[in-house]
């Protein structure tokens, strides 16, 4: 469990404490939820996270949201007034329920109904399609009650059979496959790594390009001949769109909206393949909802043949994302640092992701060979995320390779997580791409014809910083002293934080 106590919330903290359960202080509540969202989304079993009520319910909301909109299972507890005190008390009041409410799948309160059972619905609720986050309310009186539940049950799992409806489904989705003449496929969040196999031979036999969202990065690899790049709101956006236009048919494999910052999905026929609609407003695909796996294994099966491209127009496309990193003498080249990030890094590293230009080119770039080794915030888009993300995935995968890329601004967000890196003795990699600039805004606010007025800052001196926590900090001035510097973090498995001064105007030409 993730998260900062309060006088209301220490009952359960204790009884955490008693029952064995690790307790991890945070800085702030947002890391908590979303080191709490990174561990759900790992390993499929929601991740807690608690705080008190108020101001510390209030700091959940970002991560919770987050959880919402990237279909990551989440339990978020909070304190609560006790009843007899809410009409009179209004200190720290707030109608909690309501507040969490369109951020989750549901709300509930302890006191209502059997406690342990409450537990086991919410923790099943949050893991059932579509995966999301849950919320608590724990009023303080009943924390310190005792409580009498019957023994815990062990979650069921339910059998997803084919009915008439989809087995009609795939009858109009076969019949509009077999007319495209060039379709292409789209892989998105609902994709998870149980659906790997059945995903990886959909694609092999027909033999159509395809795109990944920055979610699915890694479902099939980066590295496979018919992969055409990272759809969409990442670096070089328009011509991944283009791309997509160029097809007759898109065929989406878990594929959600959420994802996207343009409505291109609305504007193109497009069948798809998920657990849950994603019908919403101008969006109306044809859909087959169920198993992910059993859909893709059903219409493999049926799809009489490969529909390969034009090799002329393929090449024509995966030229069009292509780039070479920029010289300059005012920073490094941010796509030369990933490029060498990615030659240094062993095959099956893990890296995060925080929000920022870098998140586009990174998104874009980064080739991903595995399912779950690149963690992004992308429904939400949530500046912070990446260093808590980091720390959650170093303590599902210990003994991986884990690099956290932020930038300045994000840094300075979330350098409360480098008490917990250090205390838990976190092999975490850390780089932080300092330009002094919000460059995303700055980026955003020129094109439409703003002075960027509030978007620059001083940047703090980041690896003196880290030594101030008990962390290892370098300053990098060359891509040598990079590949050199995360070299001998993997070796001595010891956390560093390595301060990269960039030169953001390489943005320009790719976001």
């Amino acid at each position: 469990m993730f998260g900062l106590p309060g006088g209301e919330i220490f009952a359960l903290v204790d009884a955490c404490r008693r029952a064995g359960l690790r307790f991890l202080l945070t800085g702030h509540e947002a890391s908590a939820a979303w080191m709490a969202q990174v561990v759900g989304q790992m390993t499929g079993v929601p991740g807690v996270c608690a705080a008190t009520l108020g101001p510390g319910a209030t700091n959940l909301i970002t991560g919770v949201a987050n959880a919402w909109l990237d279909r990551a299972p989440l339990l978020a507890v909070t304190a609560q007034i006790p009843g007899p005190l809410l009409p009179t008390m209004t200190h720290q009041r707030l109608a909690l329920r309501e507040l969490f409410a369109p951020i989750t799948k549901r709300t509930l309160a302890v006191g209502e109904g059997d406690t342990g059972d409450l537990v086991n619905e919410s923790m099943d609720l949050a893991a059932a399609p579509r995966p999301g986050p849950v919320y608590l309310s724990l009023a303080s009186d009943l924390a310190v009650t005792e409580c009498k539940s019957r023994p815990a049950r062990q979650a069921t799992a339910t059998a997803t059979t084919e009915n008439t409806t989809v087995r009609e489904k795939l009858d109009q989705i076969i019949a509009r496959l077999e007319a495209a003449s060039r379709p292409i496929v789209v892989i998105g969040l609902g994709a998870t790594a149980a659906t790997v196999p059945a995903v990886r031979a959909f694609v092999d036999k027909l033999q159509a390009p395809f795109l990944v969202t920055a979610k699915a990065k890694g479902i099939v690899s980066d590295d496979h001949p018919l992969f055409g790049g990272v759809a969409s709101g990442m670096a070089l956006d328009q011509e991944i769109i283009e791309t997509i236009h160029t097809a007759d048919l898109v065929i989406g494999i878990g594929f959600d909206p959420v994802e996207c910052d343009k409505p291109w999905f609305a504007d193109v026929e497009v069948i798809a393949l998920d657990e849950v609609s994603m019908v919403a407003g101008n969006y109306r695909p044809l859909e087959a909802i169920g198993d992910l796996a059993t859909l893709l294994a059903l219409l493999s099966a049926r799809i009489s043949g490969p529909k390969a491209w034009p090799a002329e127009i393929l090449e024509r496309r995966r030229r069009a994302i292509q780039r070479e990193p920029t010289s300059t003498s005012a920073g490094l080249s941010p796509l030369r640092l990933i490029e060498q990030l990615r030659s240094t890094l062993p095959r099956d590293a893990l890296i995060t992701c925080d929000v920022g230009s870098h998140k586009l080119v990174l998104g874009q770039f980064w080739r991903a060979y595995e399912p779950g080794t690149f963690l992004v915030s992308n429904g939400l888009s949530g500046m912070g995320f990446g260093i808590p993300a980091g720390v959650a995935a170093q303590l599902v995968h210990p003994m991986k390779p884990i690099v956290a890329l932020v930038g300045d601004g994000g840094m300075l967000m979330m350098l409360h997580n480098l008490v917990l890196i250090r205390e838990l003795k976190l092999p975490l990699i850390i780089v932080v791409l300092s330009d002094g600039s919000l460059s995303l805004i700055r980026l955003s606010a020129e094109r439409r014809g703003f002075l960027p007025h509030g978007v620059d800052f001083c940047p703090p001196d980041f690896a003196a910083l880290a030594q101030t926590f008990g962390i290892a900090g370098r300053r990098i001035t060359s891509i040598s002293e990079l590949r050199g510097a995360v070299e001998r973090a993997l070796v001595e498995r010891t956390a560093v934080v390595l301060d990269v001064p960039i030169d953001y105007r390489e943005y320009r030409e790719l976001v």
